[in-house]
């Protein structure tokens, strides 16, 4: 004889004719065993699921948003100084003099790297935080005290690989740079990038001929740039060394040994949910309070896919009447170079009691 039990319902009494045969608790298992003719009865029982996320292969540096609209992407800050000699030769000439300020330009570049595995994402939000600072002896921007003096300007270019992902200007018109202070910018960031590219932070500074001034060769000029809410919807990644982890619980506390005396044998019945372009031998560990560890592998394939784990008796014995911790660990294989993630992804397992029991007697 099979009961089955369904979510929503209790069963209070199974017959078979008008002989009884097993009372069940509120979970749908059997808490005791009354006199009866010796017979076979099998239950099956659906019990807790358990969710593998897909922060189990997201590459260090990318986290999932609390909202799950997206993922997260850190890279490093970067810092950059230049010397003004690097870039004024004819400061370098007239240094130490107090001279007509040489035109030039000073050009500053610093990278930073993405996670490696990332073979393509799109950004779809966050910005690029770029601070600019000098100790000239002069405003590169504004370098003549008249207002009818040639002004210079500054172009910030953000590029990962060939792709320019973000892009501003300052115009020395507007925007004055004197010694000793800070310039700000915020980027925002669009496009497509790639881990196997760095994200490069370019300064191109264009400074006119300007007023006498002392020249100082070796004072310099810095930009530091640090991500600001770096948004992705999805990427392709690749999983090599990835490695699936999750941990759930199945409550069987409520059966007593009025039914795990009569327990033949059973399984645990899995069905899995794989929504990944990868596979895993998955290894699962269920630990009873205050028992030993029962420890069993399954194969784990892209798609859907069903296991039978199967215990015997004494192992079921052990598992009945307590609260069993369950743990999933597997390392991952990749079907192809990369693979698809989205936020909301999981691998799902829905599991189901599977019991024989002999009753009566």
């Amino acid at each position: 004889m099979t009961v089955v039990r369904q979510p929503g319902i209790r069963l209070s009494r199974v017959f078979v004719g008008a002989m009884p045969l097993v009372s069940t608790i509120a979970c749908g298992l059997p808490t005791e065993v009354p006199k009866a003719p010796l017979l076979d009865v099998r239950w099956v029982v659906p019990t807790q699921s358990s969710r593998i996320t897909v922060a189990s292969l997201l590459p260090d540096g990318v986290t999932i948003l609390p909202d799950s609209s997206g993922f997260t992407v850190a890279i490093p800050n970067s810092t950059v100084t230049r010397t003004l000699s690097q870039d004024c030769s004819a400061c370098v000439a007239t240094n130490g003099l107090t001279a007509p300020k040489p035109a030039f330009v000073a050009l500053a570049s610093v990278s930073s790297s993405l996670p490696a595995e990332i073979t393509s994402a799109a950004l779809v939000g966050g910005a690029l935080q770029v601070v600019m600072s000098h100790n000239y002896t002069f405003d590169p921007l504004r370098p003549n005290a008249a207002p009818s003096g040639a002004k210079g300007y500054a172009v910030i270019t953000v590029s990962n690989g060939t792709n320019v992902i973000g892009k501003d200007s300052i115009d020395g018109a507007t925007t004055a740079f004197s010694p000793n202070t800070t310039v700000t910018r915020s980027i925002p960031l669009t496009g497509a990038i790639t881990g196997s590219s760095p994200v490069t932070t370019s300064v191109v500074v264009n400074s006119p001929q300007g007023d006498p001034v002392l020249i100082d060769a070796s004072r310099t000029l810095s930009a530091a740039s640090s991500a600001v809410g770096l948004k992705v919807a999805r990427a392709f990644v690749t999983v090599v060394g990835r490695q699936f982890n999750s941990t759930s619980s199945i409550d069987l506390s409520g059966i007593d040994s009025t039914v795990t005396n009569h327990v033949q044998s059973g399984a645990l019945l899995l069905t899995l949910v794989n929504p990944f372009a990868v596979t895993s031998t998955l290894t699962v560990k269920f630990s009873p309070q205050g028992g030993p560890t029962i420890t069993r592998t399954v194969p784990l394939a892209a798609g859907n896919s069903t296991v039978r784990i199967d215990f015997n008796a004494a192992e079921l014995k052990s598992l009945l009447g307590h609260n069993v911790a369950l743990a999933y660990t597997g390392a991952v294989t990749a079907a192809t170079a990369s693979v698809t993630i989205s936020p909301r992804q999981a691998v799902v397992i829905t599991t189901r009691l599977d019991i024989a029991l002999q009753v009566g007697g």
